[in-house]
């Protein structure tokens, strides 16, 4: 007798667990669809921050709950849709802090009759050349970029790199070109080319960082940038003192 009603108060523990946790099922999915009805019947009012981050921690949570909520195939679909729209959101928010050229490409205003008017006349350089400004086109070479660089010592630092260094500078800098399809063309690994890519930052920044300790010595304030610059890099110099 005793074994029976010990299987018995088991079998009511388990069948109370059983029944809390589809209450605690049902309660969550309830939760979230009346925030689905209230997002969408409440109107949009600006909040502040502290709000906003209040808001986004209640919506993860109420998506976690939703995950281990999900038995069928029809909640694991309302899952991925949530998790659509989350990714959605994110990649909107990335673009707008992109940095590209504008909207209004370099073909803009050129004749579609190539014939009556070529089209490198409307090129973006024709147009510059036109207008009197040369230093773009004149200047569009590996050996010659370092007179587009309005600071001397950085103009100086880049000239007196080596010629295979200036042509990659080029080549990654100015045309936007990887490190995998400058090696295709070159013919080499993308590891060498690489190689001389770090080579020559390093080459760079330690002109650079020296022309900024000398205006220091000289007590000649630096940018923002510069100053940033300065911070990061200042171990190629010191370093190089303690040795």
């Amino acid at each position: 007798m005793k074994k029976d009603t010990s299987d018995l108060f088991e079998e009511e523990i388990m069948e109370n667990e059983l029944a809390e946790s589809l209450e605690q099922e049902q309660t969550a999915l309830l939760e979230i669809e009346l925030e689905k009805e209230t997002k969408s019947a409440a109107p949009e009012i600006p909040e502040t921050s502290t709000r906003k981050k209040l808001k986004r921690e209640l919506e993860r949570e109420a998506l976690s709950r939703l995950e281990d909520a999900a038995r069928t195939e029809e909640d694991f679909q309302n899952v991925i849709t949530w998790w659509n729209r989350l990714d959605a959101n994110r990649e909107r928010k990335e673009r707008y802090h992109e940095i590209g050229r504008s909207d209004v490409p370099l073909e803009w205003g050129m004749s579609p009759d190539e014939i009556v008017i070529p089209a490198p006349i409307q090129h973006v350089y024709q147009k510059q050349i036109q207008k009197g400004d040369f230093l773009d086109a004149v200047f569009n070479c590996p050996f010659e970029m370092h007179e587009l660089v309005t600071d001397a010592d950085i103009s100086k630092a880049i000239f007196a790199l080596k010629d295979v260094q200036k042509e990659l500078l080029y080549q990654l800098a100015i045309r936007g070109y990887s490190c995998q399809m400058i090696a295709s063309f070159r013919k080499q690994t993308g590891r060498n080319i690489r190689k001389i890519r770090d080579t020559m930052l390093k080459k760079l920044r330690k002109s650079f960082i020296q022309v900024l300790q000398q205006r220091i010595d000289n007590h000649i304030p630096l940018t923002k940038a510069e100053q940033l610059f300065y911070g990061s890099y200042k171990f190629l110099i010191t370093h190089k003192k303690k040795m």
